[in-house]
Order: structure tokens, then C-alpha cells, then sequence
């Protein structure tokens, strides 16, 4: 909920101008807004504030890099589906950016170790996550990540290298699946 009002304020052009200084306070802002619109009371963000503005920096950091590449933020937390006969895939996607080719990226925030979400895409067909959001949008060149937010380590992109293919798997085996499940076999 933080990025995403961070990135939807920033994106709306909030900041008067767009400086380290102003991004910080931005996204101290996000934090104030997304604590009080959950209802949460200043206790519940209490341990999570103590690593806060390394998180922040971090995450920061990051985002200027991304940027920098050319990538601009499309859209944050958006709920999508995909008809696939008599079935309808349905996700909530953290987030989907804009490549400087004209790609899209789709992302995946996660707050674990970095080692796992390295772990995660060692074998592609093993992580469905990023590949079944992958299979939402109706793009064939699209790429794939987490996006590791670290408390220490700072930010760190986990690409998903073969996302499409994966997509093309998981999407073949879902209707495979499916059709047998209809055809009466056991679960």
C-alpha cells in the first residue's frame, strides 16, 4: 500500500520538484497515508518503523537506477483476468512498468531474505508466481521480476529471465489439468 501511493502520487506529478529530498518525504508521506487508511494504529507500524528509512533508502536507491534505464511506473496493486474457456484465471498484480523499449516488466514485490527470492527463479517452472501474473497480460515480450525489498541489503531486482515461456507452460498444464478434472479424474 506504501508503494503503491507512493507511485501513484509521484507518477501524478505531486512532487513540485522531483529531487532525492522530495522522494523521501513523498514516500514518508505514503507510509503516514497507508498506515491510516488500513486503520492502523501508530503502534501496529511501530516495529516495522525501527528499519524504515534504511527500507526507504533502499528502495530509493533502487528506483532511481530503474529509472534511469528508462522504465516509468504504469500501475500498482490492480486486480486482473485472463478467459481461458470455461475457466478464468484472476490475480492482483504488485506492479507493471514500462520499459524504455516499449516492454512491459511485470513485478512482484517480496520482503524475504534475498537469497530466496534468488531461489525462486533457479528453476523457472518451479516459481508459478511471476509466471502465472505473466499469463494475465496479453503480451508476448514482456519480462518478469521480483523486486527484493531488504531491510538491510537494500533493493535488489530478481529477474525472471524465461517468464514467457514458463507462462506458455503453466498455461498449457492449467488447461490440461482442467480438462482432465472435467474428464473425471480424481483429484
Amino acid at each position: 500500500a506504501v508503494l503503491k501511493t507512493f507511485h501513484e502520487a509521484l507518477a501524478a506529478g505531486c512532487l513540485a520538484e522531483d529531487t532525492p529530498e522530495a522522494r523521501t518525504a513523498l514516500m514518508d508521506s505514503a507510509t503516514s497515508e497507508a498506515t491510516r487508511s488500513m486503520g492502523l494504529p501508530d503502534a501496529a507500524f511501530l516495529p516495522f518503523f525501527a528499519a524504515w528509512p534504511q527500507v526507504r533508502d533502499g528502495y530509493l536507491a533502487w528506483l532511481a537506477t530503474h529509472e534511469s534505464g528508462g522504465a516509468r511506473f504504469g500501475w500498482a496493486e490492480r486486480w486482473q483476468e485472463l478467459p481461458l474457456g470455461d475457466i478464468t484465471l484472476v490475480g492482483q498484480i504488485d506492479r507493471l512498468d514500462q520499459l524504455a523499449d516499449g516492454s512491459t516488466l511485470v513485478m512482484d514485490y517480496k520482503t524475504e531474505n534475498l537469497a530466496t527470492t534468488q531461489r525462486r527463479v533457479k528453476t523457472p517452472t518451479e516459481d508459478t508466481q511471476l509466471a502465472f501474473y505473466a499469463a494475465l497480460q496479453p503480451d508476448d515480450t514482456l519480462q518478469a521480476a521480483y523486486v527484493n525489498v531488504g531491510e538491510k541489503g537494500g533493493t535488489t531486482t530478481v529477474a525472471q529471465p524465461d517468464v514467457v515461456e514458463v507462462r506458455d507452460a503453466l498455461i498449457s498444464g492449467i488447461l490440461h489439468d482442467m480438462q482432465r478434472i472435467a474428464g473425471g479424474a480424481s483429484l
